[in-house]
């Protein structure tokens, strides 16, 4: 499993004009994430838990959660 989401993404801008973007994302896991920012030299990592655009550090992550809030510190 690769974690990567191939899509394309058509909207309308305000002035009418349409356009189609090819997308090609990569979801990471918080491990991975706490590895790539170990490895950079950052010690002090927290992840938390975050209701769709609602980042507090009061939320623990769940496997409910679709956005995470990682703060580091070097």
């Amino acid at each position: 499993m690769t974690f990567r989401d191939h899509n394309m993404v058509t909207f309308t801008d305000d002035d009418g004009n349409e356009f189609q973007l090819e997308c090609n994302e990569r979801y990471y896991v918080p491990c991975e994430i706490t590895w790539l920012l170990k490895s950079l030299g950052y010690k002090k990592i927290e992840i938390f838990g975050a209701k769709l655009g609602a980042f507090s550090r009061d939320d623990g992550l769940s496997i409910e959660d679709y956005e995470m809030l990682v703060v580091a510190e070097r």
